[in-house]
């Protein structure tokens, strides 16, 4: 007991709890302030550290100690008539409770304010004038045209996301319920939207029934009920005054007159059903990368091309599909079939801008005609009109948002991720793609942070691991990096690069697998002069990675674009990059941009 008592006497205990509260109130405000300044994670964390090392210090300093009116003085050398340990004890009070005070209200704001460090839980706040389309349910007498109630919906949900005023959610959130027995305000609550539309689709012979019901997510209320019919070859002018009555009763004060809302020419039934499939099938937009899908996709859009060859939006995404069939799905040695494919490409991105000009899918069909032209300003407006003609697409958005990141533009890049993140809050795919801006922008800490988030709540999406890699591999953390490879690669169904890693550490994994390469199989990988490159920069080989660089020049790949990354700078200062970088045009975008900004 006496012992006790000579800690209360020496104000010890309540100086221990001073300690937490402020500590802990510390942690709470520096939890809100760092994500703004975009701070890396291993700032907190030390901070943590250095409170946790310091407690037992503070403790020892305020046993040993006393403030007098002369200063700090020894406990021991303090006379109990002299001390003030009873006015340093109410101080510690009032310390403790306003402290405690601010705890609260900085948790309150925490919890209400969305911010910079929320975006993975922005589904959790409701926006005003906001919708998610359902997937619609097939009312055919056979039940045999589901593809095309999903087709009608997502046509719905694109158009309404010419809005500007509206907050849209995209396909890939929003059909994530189909099937699920989930009522209408727990779908709202996940999606952050306060309103749900909800439809089904009856086609028979040559006609068209759609029938529509708008709920507020809110209350369950019913907002707007309503069935439309019409013949199959006017399924344009159908879908869109749906949508604008759908708009009008979520919002009054839209303006309809700004969102380029036209006469839509009729189209053949058939083809149309037929772009459907291709954009069902065309999961991740014009970013998907998967040879098996992309040709699936193409298989559609060019029946609905050879059915209506006046159909911008078919024209347009086969454009998009041959691009990325000569990008990533043709091996880069294969030049005769990479020319024809982006010929075809070309040839299809000019049709759909001469067909319709406010088409945004022509547009980002242009955007990639002129990437492959080089010609970076051209493709950077091209996107950028895609966007503003289609402001609540999301693939517009990261398409965008990719070119802007290459191009020094990060910033802006990675607003518009988080924008598009918020618009499809329920899809990680979206933020691998904020990782990969991350990448670019070389805030390799928070990339990571991003990667080990999305590895710990999706662990086979080889997408995170990717990035993680890279990431560690920028801050020549190659354990980290050696480790994240071999995790992508064993998810990519790599089996035998996967399994260099496993066995080696970064560096010998590399030089092992270009042995394997060049003396016993070739590697699928490996096809590519940019991953060659890549590779190559990996440990340093700095003559192959220029003969690869060059490569990739020689062929007009678009990946010439890759040379921007930091990754590269250690052959930047070679005279062979520097002519290159006057070559492809990178010297005039760059004083474009300087004296735009200037």
């Amino acid at each position: 007991m006496k012992f006790f008592d000579e800690l209360k006497r020496r104000n010890v205990i309540k100086a221990t709890m001073a300690y937490i509260v402020v500590a802990w109130v510390l942690i709470q405000v520096l939890t809100v302030i760092l994500p703004i300044f975009q701070a890396p994670e291993w700032v907190l964390k030390t901070l943590m550290v250095l409170l946790v090392i310091a407690f037992p210090i503070w403790v020892i300093f305020s046993w040993v100690y006393e403030v007098t009116p002369e200063g700090l003085k020894k406990t021991a050398s303090v006379s109990t008539d002299a001390s003030i340990t009873d006015i340093t004890n109410k101080r510690l009070n009032v310390i403790i409770l306003v402290m405690l005070i601010i705890a609260i209200g900085v948790s309150f704001l925490n919890k209400s304010s969305p911010g910079p460090g929320n975006d993975k839980r922005s589904s959790e706040i409701v926006h005003r004038n906001s919708i998610a389309v359902l997937p619609f349910l097939d009312m055919s007498p056979g039940k045999d045209q589901e593809f095309y109630s999903d087709g009608i919906a997502l046509e719905i949900l694109n158009t309404l996301c010419t809005f500007k005023e509206l907050t849209v959610v995209a396909r890939t959130s929003s059909f994530s319920f189909k099937n699920k027995n989930e009522d209408i305000k727990s779908i709202g609550d996940q999606l952050g939207v306060d309103h749900i539309l909800e439809g089904s689709v009856r086609k028979q012979n040559n006609k068209i029934l759609i029938s529509v019901r708008l709920t507020n997510a809110q209350d369950g209320f019913t907002v707007f009920s309503e069935s439309y019919t019409d013949e199959l070859e006017n399924i344009f002018a159908l879908q869109s005054l749906i949508t604008v009555d759908v708009a009008k009763k979520i919002a009054s004060n839209l303006k309809l007159e700004g969102n380029a809302f036209r006469e839509r020419k009729k189209t053949n039934p058939q083809a149309y059903e037929s772009y459907l499939k291709g954009k069902l099938q065309f999961v991740n937009g014009p970013l998907n990368m998967k040879p098996g899908e992309i040709m699936k996709a193409k298989k559609y859009f060019e029946t609905a091309v050879k059915l209506d060859s006046s159909f911008a939006e078919a024209s347009a995404y086969l454009s998009l599909a041959y691009f990325n069939l000569a990008d990533w799905a043709i091996p880069g040695d294969d030049i005769m079939q990479r020319r024809i494919a982006l010929d075809s490409a070309k040839l299809l991105a000019k049709r759909a801008l001469s067909i319709d000009s406010l088409s945004s899918g022509a547009h980002l069909a242009m955007g990639s005609y002129y990437f492959h032209e080089y010609d970076w300003l051209k493709a950077e407006k091209a996107k950028r009109r895609a966007v503003d003609l289609n402001p609540g697409g999301i693939e517009e958005k990261f398409i965008l948002a990719s070119f802007l990141a290459q191009f020094g533009q990060n910033e802006e890049a990675l607003q518009l991720d988080r924008e598009a993140i918020r618009l499809d809050p329920l899809d990680p795919r979206g933020r691998v793609k904020y990782a990969k801006e991350l990448y670019h922008a070389d805030k390799f800490d928070e990339s990571i942070s991003v990667c080990k988030e999305l590895i710990e709540e999706h662990p086979s999406l080889n997408g995170a691991y990717q990035f993680l890699g890279l990431s560690h591999f920028g801050k020549k953390e190659f354990e980290e990096a050696r480790w994240a490879h071999m995790k992508f690669l064993e998810l990519a169904k790599q089996d035998k690069m996967a399994a260099f890693f496993r066995e080696n550490d970064f560096q010998t994994a590399v030089m092992k697998i270009f042995d394997y390469h060049n003396n016993v199989e070739e590697l699928p990988i490996l096809k590519h002069n940019i991953t060659k490159a890549v590779f190559y920069c990996y440990i340093g080989d700095k003559e192959n990675t220029i003969k690869y660089i060059l490569e990739v020049y020689d062929h007009h790949e678009p990946q010439i674009s890759f040379l921007r990354g930091s990754r590269f700078n250690f052959i930047k200062d070679d005279q062979r990059i520097i002519q290159l970088y006057e070559n492809v045009g990178f010297n005039a975008y760059d004083a474009y941009k300087k004296a735009e900004n200037s």
